[in-house]
C-alpha cells in the first residue's frame, strides 16, 4: 500500500469520530446506544473483555497499557475490576470521549501505535482489543510495542480476521471515511511478532472455553496442515499407525477418534480464523502456575474464657502453603489476618470483626507467628472467633479452598479466672 495511504488513513483515524458522528455508539460501547437492540458485533466485545480477563489475567497489582483504547471502554471497565490502566490512541476525539466516560484524564495518552509515548520497558501487561488492524505498519507497531514492554511482559491481541476487509461495515468504512480495514490472519501475525523481536506468540483457539491452551506457530501449522488434508493419504496413515500397533486390530477406534477429531478441527477453524486471539511474549511462553492463596493456622496461645467488651490477647502461627506471595507493604491486595465473630452455632454475627497486620511479605512456604490483640463482643454468651487470611480488595482465603480456623470462647460479664 503507498505511504500517501498510510498517512491519509492515519489522518482518517483522527477524524473519524467527528466525520461519522458516532459518538453515542462509542459512548455507550460495548453495549448499544439507548433506544438501539444490540447486535452480534455487542456480543464479540463482551466475549473479548471476558477472554481478556482470563488469558491475561490482570491483577490490581498490574498497569495495563490499553493500546487503540478509543473511547476507553476497555480500560473503564479494566478500571472497575479494580486494575490500573494507561490508554492510547491516535485520536484526540476518541480520548476526551473516553475521558468523559472515565471522569478524568489521568492515564490518557494520544499516541501512535508506530510510535508510543513511552519509555521503555514501561508495562509487564498490554491489550490491544479489535484496533490493531488499522495499523498501517504491523511490524514496526509490533516493534514498538515490544520496546515499551518490560523483559517478563506480554500483549493481548483480540482482533478480526479473515473475512473482515470484505465486511459490508469495513468497507464502508474504508470509502466513506478512509479509515484503514485489513484482516488479521494468523499466520502472518505471529510471523511478524517474531519478526518484531518478541521470543514466542501464541494463539488461543478455544479460550471461550480454555484460555491457557495456546498453540505456537509450528503447531497453528500442523492444525490448518491436518484440516486440509485428504482422505485416503489419512486413511492409509490411520491403516499403517493400527497396522503397527496392534496388527490390525482396534481400527475402528482409532478411525472414529480421528474421524471426530478432523471433524471437530474443521468446525472450530473457520471461527478461530475470522476472529483469532493472541499473545505475543517478550521471553518464551511458560504456562504459569495456578494461582493458590492457601493458609495453615494455628493456635499456640488463647484464652477459653474472656471479659464481654474487652480485649484479649491471642498468639497464632501462620504458615503459607499457596503458591502466591503475601504482600503486606500496599493497601491493594494486601494480605491481613482476620478474625470473624461467630455465634455459638457458628452463624456468622460479624464478618469484619478485626484485622490484624503480618509483620512483614511472606513467600510460599514462609512462616510467621503473630500476637492479636482482639476485641470480645458486648455482650456475654458463648462464641467463636474464626480466623482466617484475607487479600484485601480480592476474597478470604477460604473462597479459594484454604481452611480457616475457629476458636469457642465464653464472654463473662467479669474476668473469671481459668
Amino acid at each position: 500500500m503507498p505511504l500517501d495511504t498510510f498517512r491519509d488513513s492515519k489522518q482518517a483515524e483522527k477524524e473519524y469520530l467527528r466525520r461519522s458522528g458516532g459518538g453515542d455508539w462509542e459512548a455507550s460501547k460495548p453495549f448499544p446506544p439507548a433506544g438501539q437492540s444490540a447486535t452480534d458485533e455487542h456480543a464479540q466485545l463482551l466475549m473479548d473483555f471476558a477472554v481478556l480477563l482470563r488469558v491475561l489475567v490482570p491483577t490490581p497489582s498490574d498497569v495495563v497499557l490499553d493500546l487503540g483504547a478509543g473511547s476507553c471502554w476497555v480500560s473503564d471497565w479494566l478500571r472497575r475490576c479494580g486494575v490500573g490502566t494507561v490508554a492510547v490512541d491516535i485520536s484526540l476525539d476518541m480520548l476526551r470521549l473516553g475521558a468523559t466516560r472515565l471522569g478524568s484524564t489521568r492515564g490518557l495518552a494520544v499516541g501512535d501505535m508506530e510510535r508510543l509515548p513511552f519509555a521503555d520497558n514501561s508495562f509487564r501487561k498490554a491489550c490491544c482489543l479489535n484496533a490493531f488492524h488499522h495499523v498501517p505498519n504491523t511490524v514496526d507497531a509490533l516493534r514498538e510495542i515490544k520496546r515499551v514492554m518490560a523483559p517478563d511482559g506480554v500483549v493481548f491481541f483480540s482482533e478480526p480476521g479473515l473475512g473482515h476487509a470484505a465486511n459490508p461495515t469495513s468497507i464502508a468504512a474504508s470509502s466513506n471515511y478512509g479509515v484503514l480495514e485489513q484482516e488479521i490472519v494468523i499466520h502472518e501475525f505471529m510471523n511478524s511478532c517474531l519478526e518484531a523481536g518478541f521470543a514466542d506468540v501464541r494463539l488461543h483457539p478455544i479460550c471461550h472455553v480454555i484460555p491457557l491452551f495456546e498453540l505456537n506457530r509450528m503447531q497453528w501449522q500442523d492444525w490448518t496442515r491436518f484440516t486440509a488434508s485428504k482422505r485416503p493419504f489419512r486413511a492409509l496413515a490411520k491403516l499403517w499407525r493400527a497396522a503397527l500397533e496392534f496388527a490390525g486390530l482396534g481400527k475402528k477406534t482409532i478411525l472414529f477418534e480421528e474421524a471426530f477429531a478432523i471433524r471437530l478441527l474443521r468446525e472450530l477453524q473457520p471461527t478461530i480464523e475470522q476472529h483469532p486471539v493472541l499473545t505475543a511474549h517478550r521471553t518464551s511462553f511458560v504456562k504459569p502456575e495456578k494461582v493458590v492463596d492457601q493458609a495453615e493456622l494455628e493456635i499456640a496461645a488463647a484464652p477459653s474464657i474472656a471479659a464481654a467488651g474487652a480485649e484479649t490477647s491471642m498468639r497464632v502461627r501462620i504458615a503459607n502453603t499457596g503458591t502466591t506471595v503475601w504482600n503486606t507493604a500496599t493497601l491493594r491486595e494486601q494480605v491481613r489476618l482476620g478474625v470473624q465473630l461467630l455465634a455459638s452455632d457458628g452463624s456468622v454475627i460479624n464478618r469484619d470483626h478485626s484485622r490484624h497486620e503480618l509483620p512483614a511479605p511472606l513467600l510460599p512456604g514462609g512462616r510467621c507467628e503473630i500476637t492479636l490483640r482482639v476485641p470480645m463482643a458486648p455482650h456475654p454468651g458463648t462464641y467463636q472467633l474464626k480466623l482466617d487470611l484475607v487479600r484485601e480488595g480480592v476474597h478470604w482465603f477460604e473462597l479459594a479452598g484454604s481452611r480457616p480456623l475457629t476458636h469457642a470462647i465464653e464472654l463473662t460479664e467479669t474476668p473469671r479466672r481459668q
